[in-house]
């Protein structure tokens, strides 16, 4: 099933990366766009994606009506990183993972722009195009470089984070990453690109497939408060496991 998870995400690729040049771009929000390759991606992964499982149910970014399907379902984000794909910032990927109703089964995340494909089954360990992924064991955070995101819904005068939060592995941390796409900052710590990523306001999407990628690869994932991940978890917290209780005291103590 993975096999076909894999080949469903990098069809998808191919369609955002030919439809890049000729998209048109609109605004969800003031701050977050949509482009009709989102749209195409999404139309095109639903399809495929209940041809290997009819039986399930289809939560997606761009259908999204705020309720949960009855499990199992997948969980698809058909473009992560829609700014930065709009604005020609080579950051951004397909995002594939598929809930039983108890636990993320597989997952996959694909970044056409690097040929890279992400991919766990659990149980079964995390890989990247054939190689077994490991996130590292850093035990100081001192040590780390970490990830964060930015939310949508900032206002002036209102960041709507935490800039404590920020502030506080800032001044700890060797360096703060913002890719602007959560799905490859979860990528990324399972194969010790990097030591952690937090980020508050998250939809499942943007999760489910990194959180099993993390898990197989060794890491540690939660929720943003610390509790066990699920899709309706609001934030998350990835990191190796050394250095997790400390990333969430850093986080809770703000």
């Amino acid at each position: 099933m993975i096999d076909e998870i894999i080949q469903a995400a990098r069809e998808a690729g191919s369609i955002l990366l030919a439809a890049q040049n000729g998209a048109s771009v609109s605004r969800k929000s003031s701050h977050e766009l949509v482009t009709s390759a989102d749209l195409l991606s999404e139309k095109y992964l639903k399809a495929r994606l209940l041809k290997i499982d009819p039986k399930a149910g289809f939560l997606g970014e761009e259908s999204w009506v705020g309720k949960f399907p009855a499990p199992p379902f997948w969980i698809v984000d058909p473009l992560d990183g829609t700014n930065n794909y709009a604005h020609g910032y080579p950051v951004w990927a397909v995002s594939i993972a598929y809930w039983n109703g108890t636990d993320v089964e597989y997952g996959c995340i694909h970044d056409p722009g690097r040929n890279e494909t992400f991919s766990a089954s659990r149980g079964s360990g995390a890989w990247m195009n054939g190689n077994q992924l490991f996130s590292t064991e850093v035990k100081e955070i001192s040590d780390c470089i970490f990830a964060t995101g930015f939310p949508y819904h900032r206002k002036i005068d209102d960041p709507g984070m935490d800039l404590d939060v920020l502030k506080y592995f800032l001044e700890r941390v060797q360096g703060i990453r913002r890719g602007g796409s959560a799905a490859l900052d979860m990528a990324y710590v399972s194969c010790g690109r990097l030591d952690g990523f937090w980020e508050e306001h998250l939809k499942p999407w943007d999760m489910a497939a990194g959180s099993l990628l993390a898990t197989e690869s060794g890491g540690k994932v939660s929720s943003y408060k610390g509790e066990n991940w699920t899709p309706s978890s609001g934030g998350v917290v990835v990191s190796g496991k050394p250095i997790h209780r400390m990333m969430l005291q850093g986080i809770m103590n703000r």
